[in-house]
């Protein structure tokens, strides 16, 4: 894993406050990442997804160095902290999503990577195959009528 730079941290700071102003936003953590602090029951996986939001009862602090949030996990709230080299993606509400690629887990980029080129290798064959041109067809009437 690479370590990010001022410049990735500032715009994953950005990205997700922006994200923020929204209802909520999904963030993807790398939990083996240096100075994470989240509940002992989900450091064992290798990518954590928690969401965050300004609206949740618990405090949401975003700095230049982290974010620290208080989130329920059950019926206990918990203090998790989420230095920006942790955060490697970030996924909003109406289906945007962002990739911090040096943030991320090897095996998540794999995962990326593999998929980009099971995308390509269908694309390929989609553009192998160009279907007979379609004969002229005579124009269809719409719902609209012209007046006189």
């Amino acid at each position: 894993m690479m370590t990010p730079d001022k410049d990735t941290a500032a715009d994953q700071k950005t990205t997700i406050e922006r994200l923020l102003d929204d209802e909520q936003v999904l963030v993807h953590i790398n939990p083996t990442a240096p100075g994470v602090v989240i509940p002992p029951h989900l450091s064992e996986n290798r990518t954590v997804t928690l969401r965050l939001s300004r609206f949740f009862k618990g405090d949401l602090c975003l700095d230049d160095q982290k974010v620290t949030a208080e989130l329920l996990f059950g019926p206990e709230y918990f203090t998790c902290v989420l230095p920006w080299e942790c955060i490697w993606g970030a996924s909003s509400i109406r289906g945007q999503e962002y990739i911090w690629a040096e943030s991320a887990p090897d095996e998540i980029l794999e995962m990326f990577l593999s998929q980009r080129d099971d995308r390509r290798a269908v694309t390929t064959r989609q553009e192998r195959y160009m279907p007979p041109p379609a004969m002229k067809t005579r124009r269809t009437a719409t719902h609209l009528r012209r007046v006189k």
